[in-house]
């Protein structure tokens, strides 16, 4: 590892040991890179993998500092699917894990939601038919997040979210006709409705079949995936997804440049050991300053998605994403996010069941296996 590298490590250590809440300053750069023993520059690349990572953010000025930050979650949940795309697992085992995790989190959910979160819910199933497409579009999501996230089971939630971030990306590179991705998103609502009215209920019956049907229409999403059939991604498919859901399209200058850079690395069908250009190509290419390109390459280089190389091998690299590495990090953010040691057994349950019925070898499987066998107990 780079020295930044073991800095960043080393500070992401002492946050989740320290059990530091979001928005807690943890210190001033210059203070912090003189007890660390290392240079300003140094600490400062430090601080921009945990910046990529979503642990951190800098904020400037006389309260200025490093503080605690938020969106580690999507930071990892991104790592996991970037990961899962990049394997190409299969419709069966995504579809059957999909099935699994989400009967398991609709189960919980009937016997664990509070008297506040059901209210809540209810009123959101209410407002949905007033609302014009769009917004029903993202209070459905929002819906479905709340359903998983009632289960209470922090590894569910991550894995869950990951595996939904693959369906989100099937639907934006669809290479569906206008009219079937138009009937595949509104079937997609109606089976979320479905499922929150079985779980109000506690129709556990009913939230099964739904659960069923919902997945099944996943996995034809899935099947249709520009991604997963290594297909050229068209312009087209994808405004016509950010037309229809706004907060899908990347708002932020560095998020597109990140978001086109893997297009273009998945377009070219994750060509391994490929170079896609230097920094000055690559800037010149995405419209952008250098300094913007290298913040979206570092997330990307966290992600285990791409490397840059330095000398005679200079120039942007695809490489292959490292599993141990990623499973790491799943556990260092579930330990964060207080995992417990009721949470793992009945998920690895889930995993031991769909592995008796399907022998064959699965990294979707392995990987969440191997992250529920670690050590990630709070």
């Amino acid at each position: 590892m780079k020295l930044a590298a073991k800095i960043a490590r080393r500070l992401e250590d002492r946050i989740l040991a320290e059990g530091w809440p979001v928005g807690h300053q943890i210190g001033r750069e210059t203070d912090m890179a003189t007890e660390m023993g290392v240079s300003r520059w140094t600490f400062r690349e430090a601080v921009r993998i945990l910046e990529s990572s979503g642990f951190v953010v800098t904020r400037k000025g006389a309260r200025g500092g490093l503080f605690v930050a938020s969106n580690a979650h999507d930071f990892v949940c991104r790592t996991i699917t970037n990961y899962l795309e990049f394997v190409q697992i299969s419709p069966d085992e995504f579809a059957n894990l999909f099935r699994g995790f989400g009967s398991f989190a609709l189960m919980e959910a009937i016997d664990t939601l509070a008297a506040p979160e059901r209210a809540r819910l209810g009123a959101q199933l209410a407002a949905l038919p007033e609302l014009p497409f769009t917004e029903q579009v993202q209070y459905a999501a929002d819906i479905q997040h709340a359903l998983i996230r009632g289960a209470r089971n922090p590894a569910l939630l991550l894995f869950m979210d990951a595996l939904t971030r693959i369906t989100i990306h099937a639907s934006i590179y669809s290479s569906l006709d206008d009219a079937g991705w138009m009937a595949s998103l509104r079937l997609s609502l109606d089976q979320i409705v479905r499922m929150a009215t079985a779980v109000l209920a506690c129709d556990r019956r009913a939230a099964e079949a739904a659960n069923a049907d919902f997945v099944e229409t996943c996995r034809r999403k899935f099947d249709a995936s520009l991604i997963h059939r290594r297909l050229p991604l068209t312009p087209a498919a994808t405004e016509r997804a950010y037309a229809v859901s706004p907060p899908a399209r990347a708002p932020k200058k560095v998020d597109r440049v990140e978001r086109e850079i893997r297009e273009m690395i998945i377009e070219a069908g994750w060509p391994v050991g490929a170079n896609l250009g230097s920094e000055v190509e690559l800037a010149k290419r995405f419209g952008v300053g250098r300094p913007v390109l290298r913040e979206a390459l570092r997330s990307l280089e966290q992600m285990g998605v791409i490397a840059m190389g330095r000398g005679s091998s200079s120039g942007l690299r695809v490489v292959s994403p490292d599993p141990a590495a990623i499973a790491q990090a799943c556990c260092r953010h579930l330990r964060r996010e207080g995992l417990t040691p009721v949470h793992a057994p009945p998920l690895l349950a889930i995993l031991q069941e769909l592995g008796v019925r399907d022998d064959r070898p699965s990294r979707l499987r392995g990987l969440f296996a191997h992250v529920l066998q670690l050590d990630c107990v709070a």
